[in-house]
């Protein structure tokens, strides 16, 4: 089956989990491969089987480039442990799950890999992300979209993925049935510490206190768990890590003595809250 019939047929068969993101009516129908909202707004499935529910133009600094380069170090294995602490922690591993700012898609698909049962929908502003993991990656279903103009509907969701991406709490609880739960990853003070030593000096160091507070203000008493190791990298996926990430963007490979990247440290924590 074409990507564009499965997500069709996906998007009829999940129609309570979507909105319209201009008028929030229902959708009601698919014809052809153009959803149609209650109020007529409609929307084009393209040809990889993603949606595209901007309503305005989003500037990325995400390049094609730069994505490839996450995604090849996402396939070579560089998140795995955290994924594999994450995955356990999941409590409805059937259920319905978001991705919110899934990038290229690596995680939502490992942990597909993993286990996960329910539908699973990865969305991202960035549409070059999103094609990327369209055109990787099965049995997910992709699109591009913004929290701001949520295009999904109130209390259906069990789980939602917030992995080293930005929040929106009263979205994330207005999305989450009651119970579900919001897994979000952050860096911790060690995180990616051999490339900070690169930075200016105020950039060197980092606390994560400010966003946990947030969190635990969201979320009373939530569960805190450490992610802590080590990734060696070959020359060239040095080359892809200071790609991939907006610290390595102005760091001359060709300038630099890259001997101190070929390990790097992994610390984060991973906040598990309940609505």
């Amino acid at each position: 089956m074409k990507k564009i019939d499965k997500a069709k047929v996906f998007f009829l068969d999940h129609l309570e989990l979507f909105r319209c993101p201009v008028c929030e009516s229902d959708f009601i129908n698919v014809e052809g491969n153009q959803l149609i909202c209650r109020e007529k707004h409609t929307f084009d499935l393209s040809k990889k089987g993603t949606l595209h529910f901007l309503l305005k133009p989003s500037k990325s600094e995400y390049s094609r480039e730069m994505l490839l380069a996450r995604q090849r170090i996402a396939q070579m294995g560089f998140w795995q442990p955290m994924l594999d602490i994450l995955y356990p922690l999941i409590e409805t591993k059937q259920g319905v799950t978001l991705d919110v700012g899934c990038g290229e898609g690596a995680h939502s698909a490992y942990l597909r890999g993993k286990g996960l049962t329910g539908p699973l929908i990865a969305f991202d502003i960035s549409k070059e992300g999103v094609n990327l993991g369209a055109a990787t990656y099965e049995d997910i279903f992709f699109l591009v979209a913004d929290l701001a103009h949520s295009p999904f509907q109130a209390g259906q969701f069990d789980t939602l993925l917030n992995i080293l991406s930005p929040s929106n709490y009263d979205e994330f609880n207005r999305l989450l049935k009651p119970g579900g739960q919001v897994i979000k990853v952050i860096p911790g003070s060690d995180y990616l510490k051999e490339l900070r030593a690169f930075q200016p000096e105020e950039k060197q160091s980092y606390s994560n206190q400010n966003v946990k507070d947030k969190f635990m203000e969201h979320y009373k008493n939530p569960s805190i768990h450490p992610v802590n190791y080590t990734v060696d990298l070959t020359e060239a996926e040095v080359s892809d890590f200071l790609q991939m990430t907006p610290l390595g963007w102005n760091i001359n490979v060709s300038d630099t003595n890259t001997v101190s990247l070929k390990q790097i440290t992994v610390d984060m924590e991973i906040l598990v809250g309940n609505k």
